[in-house]
């Protein structure tokens, strides 16, 4: 399985698992994606009026979301037009990613634009999404391998989200102090673009939010417990 496909999969597989039938609901992946590149814009720090610092590994970070929204559009497209295709939406798609992302047919015309820009054109649509985004990840210093590592790592994470009570509000997503993605991120690091970093990552993403996160979280939330106890025990003595 090449490494466009794995992507394209998980991705329509996340997105079920979010809504069974999400493709049926034609959500609004175009206002995702907008919401995304302002995410990108504020890490990049376009607001002149005031100090700011590029944060460069959180644009990377948020260029990857921006993925994730971009292959659940152009999936929800080609399910949409499946009728007139020759392949399935899915391979459709993954084709389409593929082509775009082993291929320098927009690279030269837009070898001059800045990180800014290239954020307009994928919302103007300009070109095909996926040729955008490759050629903002190569403005990034990332290669395919790259953004297969960062796309497998916030696409386990997401999962795991979801898995542990996102949607209920009860996830925790600050571990000791950090979030959650960047945790993440340094542990998939340290497996690299391994066949099974998404299965591999998923275990340790469990081992440590068990151990580190909700096993220290226990005892916290018995020491308020036992405060309010005595707050209440308080207030009984002194009515």
């Amino acid at each position: 399985m090449s490494i466009f496909e794995k992507m394209v999969k998980l991705q329509h597989q996340f997105n079920k698992q979010v809504a069974e039938d999400y493709l049926d609901n034609s959500f609004n992946w175009n206002s995702a994606i907008i919401a995304e590149s302002g995410e990108l814009l504020d890490s990049l720090g376009y607001k002149w009026w005031k100090k700011q610092e590029p944060d460069m590994e959180n644009v990377k970070v948020e260029a990857i979301d921006l993925l994730h929204f971009v292959i659940s559009d152009i999936l929800q497209l080609n399910y949409n037009y499946e009728e007139s295709l020759i392949a399935s939406f899915i391979d459709e798609t993954i084709s389409e990613f593929e082509e775009s992302f082993t291929s320098d047919i927009y690279e030269k015309e837009f070898e001059d634009e800045d990180l800014f820009g290239l954020v307009n054109i994928l919302n103007y649509n300009e070109i095909p999404r996926f040729a955008t985004l490759k050629i903002i990840f190569k403005k990034l210093d990332m290669s395919n391998e790259d953004v297969y590592i960062a796309y497998i790592t916030k696409n386990c994470l997401n999962k795991f989200r979801q898995d542990n009570g996102y949607k209920d509000g009860s996830y925790i997503k600050v571990w000791n102090g950090r979030e959650d993605n960047i945790v993440a991120f340094e542990i998939a690091n340290e497996w690299g673009a391994d066949e099974e970093l998404f299965e591999q990552l998923y275990l340790d993403l469990e081992t440590y939010y068990k151990e580190e996160v909700l096993e220290k979280q226990e005892p916290h939330l018995s020491n308020i417990l036992d405060d309010i106890n005595y707050i209440k025990s308080v207030d009984t003595e002194i009515g």
